[in-house]
């Protein structure tokens, strides 16, 4: 056993980058399935224990102002364990020039014990006192003790800031009429309910109830009886805890997460399957007749095959205790940097040993299955027959008529690719993932690019928007090109016990400031009657084009012609014309102005700017870049390491092919050219596979995401292509470096008699 150990050292330090880079790749697949996993993990846990610490809501229901009363009927309900009813409004004030959106949220005299505020600087707030939540105190520097100055129904009311809490309802801002917004430009202030009823002039009354229930299994039953409490007051939205808006944003974004920490490294441990099963077969090969005397000197095949298992399992070893390791830091770097953009108070970063175990399990196994594999064909060579040599027959499928023309090189280089089909498989397999995690990442980028493209400079290509009801004096101002008046509310639609709410935007005709498009780019003009849908809402709801459907808006129940079904871009609406909204009763609320300047138009309402809005969302999705970079570097690794691999072994194995060629007169530069045409006709090919199956890849991600509320369009811009390429062409340069070295250092006569015999 003494000699197997010394020969496999030998072994290893022979061949001691070849076994690097296999080890790598399991190293990478090992780091990122426990690394990746176990930040889903961490920040799932971090919901989890922030919601039942919080009291989170099991149930929801908006309406039209009721009387706060009707909390006593909802508390009677069977299977209500706490209620709080609340009244809420928006408000605006000025930080540094800028005008901040606020929304108010009344809160009891003491904390709730459904949806219960985090605080974590300052105390409970009194009459004319507010908590704010802690993300918009920390990046707008409101201290506590600060007054703020609030202006709400033309009002402005100083209000203290008594100190800054978490909110489990806003971890992420999101809302049926603004689905994600920047924690830096809305805030949220936490208000007590009688200042509340004092600026609001709603005394006594309530517009929101939110319930926490015993059994969620009774969750329909209660959600219907609290319903039908408010339903005379006219109800604007209910849902249960899974459509809560936050909420339902987080899951969405956690699912997503989830597929790709369980995709990526399983792509990574199957290539590393291969790469393994590549090495070992090449030095089984190799060493055919050193297996003829191990055997001869009295070595059992079951002792023979597990030296050569050895490889294997140090492979296993060395990449999964380093995978592990790295995995380790890599999920509390994540989940750090996650959940540091969203409104929780801390995060969870805890050792799971399932994972641990599923790692080093997935990372042992790996590189053992292809062992096993590869000594097969140990157990079946015999000794006498492997004395005489082994010799490798490839099949080159009748190439050389078609190759008569080309050099001899260029015929070898081409002759070479179907020698080893397996091997020329697993190179294309690498180049192709490689390709895809690249282009993937990077199309990422080009979908927020195109997203924004989308929003502001097709659908929303108005400059400003005002909320007060009359575009005439705005028109008037010096620099104004345009404005129009339009209609921006809620509208439920509720089907078969399912509920789904949006927004109902009413357009004027003739204006080309606010448009309607699809995901095929076409432009839809808003309909004569009834009302335009998105496609999302109506295949969920089972309605049809020209459908006559009942729905709740502002006014109460109406029944409404399904004009069209519109398979909308990012946030989809519910579309309908102004002068059908009017003649409902409705009365245009805000103004679309194109040009003019904001500090004029502050004196007509409250202000949005498109271009800060859209600075605002560039800064929100700046931190994604971070994880885009990585997932280009991981694809560019990728890569090389199984280039490099196979690349390698293809040199050693054609070793005395490529002495020959240099004994009849070829220069290294010469025979380096064929490796290349070799290695890039691979890599050609692996560029042609790799770019659909990422945007078949892309397209699995939009229907991930896909959902009444978002609708993010995947795109892949010519400069993804580009770049994807010039990084696939640079490794491939980068990793046949070390293989063009070792022809150039090749002792051409030892060679010859090393293979010779």
């Amino acid at each position: 056993m003494r000699t197997l150990l010394i020969k496999a050292i030998r072994d290893l330090k022979a061949q001691k980058w070849q076994f690097l880079a296999v080890s790598f790749l399991v190293f990478l697949g090992v780091a990122l399935f426990s690394g990746l996993y176990s930040s889903y993990l961490n920040i799932e846990a971090t919901y989890k224990k922030f919601y039942t610490q919080t009291n989170f809501e099991d149930l929801g229901v908006e309406f039209n102002p009721a009387p706060k009363d009707l909390l006593k009927m909802v508390k009677a309900i069977p299977g209500v364990k706490a209620v709080v009813g609340r009244l809420t409004a928006y408000a605006t004030m000025e930080i540094e020039g800028r005008e901040i959106r606020l929304k108010l949220v009344s809160i009891p005299e003491e904390n709730s014990k459904v949806n219960s505020l985090f605080i974590v600087e300052g105390v409970y707030p009194k009459h004319n006192e507010v908590l704010i939540l802690k993300k918009f105190a920390d990046l707008n520097g409101i201290s506590v003790g600060q007054v703020l100055h609030v202006r709400l129904n033309g009002k402005i009311y100083d209000l203290r800031v008594s100190g800054s809490a978490y909110s489990p309802e806003y971890i992420l801002i999101s809302e049926r009429t603004n689905v994600l917004a920047s924690p830096k430009d809305m805030g949220v202030l936490f208000v007590p309910y009688n200042m509340m009823e004092e600026m609001t002039g709603l005394k006594g009354k309530i517009t929101e109830v939110h319930v926490k229930i015993y059994d969620e299994d009774r969750a329909d039953e209660i959600l219907n009886k609290v319903k039908s409490e408010f339903r005379l007051y006219g109800l604007k939205s209910f849902y249960k805890r899974e459509g809560q808006p936050s909420y339902k944003l987080l899951k969405m974004d956690l699912e997503g997460f989830k597929h790709i920490a369980f995709m990526f490294p399983s792509m990574l441990l199957l290539i590393a399957v291969l790469a393994v099963y590549i090495l070992l077969s090449r030095i089984v090969i190799e060493q055919t007749g050193i297996i003829a005397v191990l055997r001869a000197l009295g070595y059992s095949k079951r002792t023979v095959i597990f030296h050569f298992l050895t490889y294997s399992i140090l492979i296993g070893l060395i990449g999964t205790s380093l995978g592990v390791l790295a995995g380790y830091y890599i999920s509390a770097g994540m989940t750090s940097s996650y959940v540091d953009v969203l409104n929780v108070p801390y995060h969870v970063t805890e050792i799971y040993s399932n994972v641990l175990l599923a790692s080093a399990i997935a990372g042992l196994l790996a590189p053992l299955i292809a062992g096993i594999f590869t000594t097969k064909r140990i157990a079946e060579i015999e000794p006498a027959i492997a004395m005489r040599g082994f010799k490798i027959e490839y099949k080159v499928l009748g190439l050389d008529r078609l190759l008569r023309r080309f050099s001899i090189l260029t015929r070898l280089a081409i002759r070479n690719i179907f020698r080893n089909p397996k091997r020329t498989l697993y190179t294309l397999f690498g180049v192709v993932m490689g390709v895809v995690l690249i282009a993937t990442s990077l199309a990422f980028v080009d979908s927020v690019d195109e997203m924004l493209h989308i929003q502001f400079d097709k659908v929303q290509t108005f400059d400003y928007k005002v909320e007060c009801s009359n575009p005439t004096d705005i028109k008037r101002l010096v620099g104004v090109e345009e404005a129009y008046p339009l209609v921006e509310t809620w509208i439920l639609l509720e089907r078969n016990g399912i509920a789904k709410s949006s927004v109902l935007i009413g357009l004027p005709t003739g204006q080309d400031l606010f448009n309607i498009y699809d995901l095929n780019g076409r432009k839809h003009h808003p309909p004569p009657k009834g009302i335009i849908l998105p496609k999302f809402i109506a295949e969920n709801l089972s309605i049809a084009k020209g459908e006559e459907i009942y729905a709740f808006i502002e006014i109460g129940k109406v029944r409404l012609k399904v004009y069209d079904i519109v398979d909308q871009p990012l946030i989809p609406a519910c579309y309908a014309s102004l002068e059908g909204l009017e003649r409902l009763g409705f009365r245009p609320n805000e103004v679309i102005v194109k040009g003019g300047d904001e500090n004029k138009l502050k004196r007509f309402g409250a202000v949005v700017s498109m271009k800060k809005l859209r600075e605002n969302i560039v800064e929100m999705m700046s931190m994604m870049s971070e994880f885009f970079a990585f997932s280009v570097l991981f694809g560019a690794s990728l890569a090389f390491a199984e280039i490099f691999n196979t690349t390698t072994i293809n040199i050693l194995e054609r070793r005395r092919e490529i002495a020959t060629l240099r004994m009849l007169g070829y220069t290294v530069k010469e025979i380096a050219i064929s490796i290349l045409v070799e290695t890039f006709t691979i890599g050609l090919v692996g560029l042609l596979l790799g770019f659909p199956l990422a945007i078949l890849t892309l397209k699995g991600f939009e229907m991930t995401y896909k959902s009444e509320m978002f609708n993010m369009p995947f795109v892949m811009y010519p400069r993804t292509i580009v770049v994807t390429v010039v990084v696939i062409v640079l490794t491939l340069l980068a990793s046949l470096i070390p293989g063009i070295r070792f022809v150039a250092k090749m002792e051409i006569d030892k060679v010859t008699k090393e293979v010779t015999g």
